[in-house]
């Protein structure tokens, strides 16, 4: 068995004198001995294998049908739960509904008349304005997003299959938009309330240029093992109910038609099972969330190391931790992990907010060859008890380390051959 020591260089650093230290001399402090044990990382390497599986084609509305022709039965159903809804709210609306449809025998005319009511009974809203469904429902003012949650929650009061679509309207302008797409006559149709526009889903010509979906309510399919969403206008792992230790990261997924498509994010909006401790990424995975949403961060508290095949274009590991290819600052910091080692930087310069908000780390390396550390660098590392530091590198230790532990002490030394690996 292989383990991992720190070798020291004591000569050059006894007769070092600190540019940033605790000491109020100005002497850094050394390791208490010249070989300290270093946590061991896992050599095994368990990526998903590729299976041919193509990635969702075309333009983000095209994206989106593929996975409406393919979704679950019940889709709808289990998109927006309505439970946290006081009864009496739910009941005024689904009240007025079934009158408004009483005499509809059919699901293509039970939309028709509630699709109706919507679009010529609410107003659009100059400010700001609840978008609550029940506040769109009695104050009849809204903006988009108001438009299509009242719609949602009418149609679903009566059976009728319907999700909500956010993104952007018109590829020139991009304004974010809401609207819908209900299921009725045997097909999905694009609904949007709030500019009285319709389309057959299918008929992608006349519509997506104009309608850019990025994401969609719920999960479109489901087992005794996983949900997927369309999330960032792609496939994503969403939850995960029963896992291995090491957890390795699918692929791809067969929806309901036979259609196999990559798996390209992996973003969970619930908590992993409380046994993964180490997560494999495939080269198909190219996000692990997006616009400051990382759900590894929230759903993930046992993590503590994450690795990335090395045939990723996008993604990359380094001791566990994981980077976007081109980027010194990791996009995941597990969970568990007290102890990281961050990469070596292009530039030799540590930015602002490398590491941040990380409740568990204790101790940090800082590379060799890091010239600088930048203010805030590490911050809200409450844990954070020691940074092990380059001699050369530069560094203010109040600004550049912020929001750490009481106790927390900087030590320079010679990060060469840190790593080294010493058979038993």
């Amino acid at each position: 068995m292989k383990k991992i020591y720190y070798i020291l260089s004591l000569a050059l650093a006894t007769g070092f004198m600190a540019s940033c230290s605790n000491d109020p001399n100005g002497t850094d402090e050394l390791l208490p001995n010249d070989q300290t044990e270093l946590p061991e990382f896992n050599n095994t390497r368990a990526f998903p294998e590729d299976d041919g599986a193509k990635t969702l084609p075309g333009q983000p509305a095209e994206k989106l049908y593929n996975i409406l022709q393919g979704a679950d039965s019940i889709f709808s159903a289990r998109i927006v739960s309505y439970s946290n809804m006081p009864s009496f709210q739910f009941n005024e609306v689904k009240n007025f509904t079934d009158e408004l449809v009483k005499d509809a025998t059919s699901d293509a005319r039970v939309y028709r008349l509630i699709y109706n009511w919507v679009r010529t009974n609410v107003k659009y809203a100059q400010g700001y304005v609840s978008n609550e469904p029940y506040d769109v429902f009695v104050n009849k003012t809204a903006v988009c997003q108001g438009y299509a949650n009242l719609l949602h929650l009418m149609l679903y009061t009566q059976g009728v299959p319907v999700i909500n679509a956010n993104g952007y309207l018109n590829s020139n302008s991009f304004f974010g938009h809401t609207w819908n797409y209900v299921y009725f006559s045997k097909q999905w149709w694009l609904s949007d309330p709030t500019n009285s526009l319709e389309y057959k889903a299918a008929e992608l010509a006349k519509y997506q240029a104009t309608f850019i979906p990025v994401s969609a309510d719920g999960s479109f399919l489901e087992n005794d093992q996983y949900a997927y969403n369309y999330a960032y206008e792609k496939i994503n792992l969403n939850t995960v109910k029963v896992a291995d230790d090491a957890f390795v990261v699918p692929f791809s997924v067969t929806l309901n038609n036979g259609e196999k498509f990559q798996v390209s994010s992996f973003n969970p909006t619930a908590d992993l099972p409380s046994n993964v401790k180490e997560i494999y990424l495939g080269k198909n995975i190219i996000s692990l969330g997006q616009d400051g949403i990382y759900g590894l961060r929230d759903h993930a508290p046992n993590v503590e190391k994450v690795y990335v095949d090395p045939a990723n274009q996008t993604l990359l590991s380094y001791e566990g931790l994981v980077y976007e290819a081109y980027s010194n600052a990791p996009v995941y910091v597990p969970n568990a992990m007290k102890v990281v080692y961050l990469k070596p930087t292009s530039n030799g310069i540590i930015e602002k907010n490398v590491l941040c908000k990380h409740p568990n780390v204790e101790e940090v390396y800082i590379p060799e060859g890091t010239t600088k550390l930048e203010s805030w660098a590490v911050e809200n590392c409450p844990n954070l008890k020691v940074a092990y530091l380059p001699l050369d590198t530069e560094c203010n230790e109040t600004e550049a380390f912020v929001g750490v532990h009481p106790d927390f002490k900087i030590v320079r030394m010679d990060m060469t051959g840190i790593k080294d690996v010493i058979a038993d």
